[in-house]
């Protein structure tokens, strides 16, 4: 199936969703936190290192680090959930496709380390394997079994839109009919180290990590929400932006008319994959799950 450059690509049904976050782990937490107008407001937002201890899966990750984990408990959280559309779906007919922007940098440097301080006879196989950015969805299909199609993207600016992008074309074609999607990013030290020299210009800047995995079908499958291309520029009813607006082509793009302008990046941390946590915020905004405090308009984006 090819698609004309002016037809839209049809909606997809979201089936299932598995978050891990700095507010917690799961929508009701992570909606309860941010509906909460007196919790604190760190300046890093990390993953709570208790949320990824799960005795269930000590044996399957006792190799894994923190990056590899958060993917595998948001995505096995996401297949769990949407358990009962997946009813007669062969393993071989679900694809998986997995943005990060930087992948597992920690265990790369670890590698590195091992290279310089024991030489390269020496250094940690197991490190190596896990440095690398495919890691992660070798780890959630040994667990969920799949067969289908898997890519890793990696992009430090739209690499979860494209995920989802690539995701609905696969479904429109029939490759697939479920694909599970995903954007996970980890913070350490050097990444802290690079995002220190940014907070002389954005001082509300918050680096943040954690993973959000979406089950995707098709459109016409009743769907805890719907992803749709087709819309009207100037008739958004939710527009979510980062806060402070890091990418230049971000802030300088032409204004969208939206009944309310909001961000979650304040509260859910400023990476690489920064999109899908603040569609993860849109939401649980549009389901109605955030008190009307915590959608207060982003100090830089007013709203119309």
């Amino acid at each position: 199936m090819s698609l004309d450059h002016t037809e839209s690509l049809p909606a997809v049904s979201i089936l299932g969703i598995g978050t891990i976050t700095p507010l917690g782990r799961g929508l009701n937490a992570i909606a309860a936190k941010l509906s909460d107008p007196n919790r604190p407001l760190p300046q890093v937002l990390r993953v709570d290192d208790e949320l990824l201890s799960d005795p269930g899966l000590s044996r399957q990750l006792r190799r894994a680090d923190r990056f590899t984990r958060m993917a595998a408990m948001a995505a096995l959280e996401a297949w769990n959930v949407s358990e009962p559309t997946r009813a007669g779906v062969a393993l071989e007919r679900i694809g998986m496709i997995v943005s990060s922007g930087f992948g597992p940098h920690c265990r790369g440097f670890r590698f590195l380390d091992g290279i310089l301080d024991c030489g390269d006879s020496a250094a940690s196989p197991t490190d190596f394997s896990h440095s690398v950015h495919g890691a992660a969805s070798a780890y959630i299909s040994g667990l969920l079994g799949l067969r289908g199609p898997t890519l890793n993207v990696t992009d430090f600016e739209i690499g979860f839109e494209e995920v989802v992008r690539l995701a609905q074309c696969w479904l429109a074609e029939g490759a697939c009919d479920r694909v599970l999607i995903g954007a996970v990013e980890e913070l350490g030290e050097v990444m802290l180290h690079c995002a220190a020299k940014m907070l002389d210009d954005f001082p509300s800047f918050s680096p943040g990590e954690g993973a959000v995995f979406l089950m995707l079908g098709p459109g016409h499958i009743p769907a805890l929400e719907r992803i749709d291309a087709v819309g009207e520029r100037g008739n958004v009813e939710l527009l979510i932006v980062d806060d402070p607006p890091i990418l230049p082509s971000i802030e300088n793009a032409a204004p969208i008319r939206a009944r309310r302008r909001v961000s979650f990046s304040r509260s859910l941390g400023h990476s690489a994959s920064g999109a899908a946590f603040e569609l993860l915020g849109g939401i649980l905004a549009l389901r109605g799950q955030l008190i009307e405090e915590s959608l207060a308009p982003a100090d830089r984006w007013h709203s119309e």
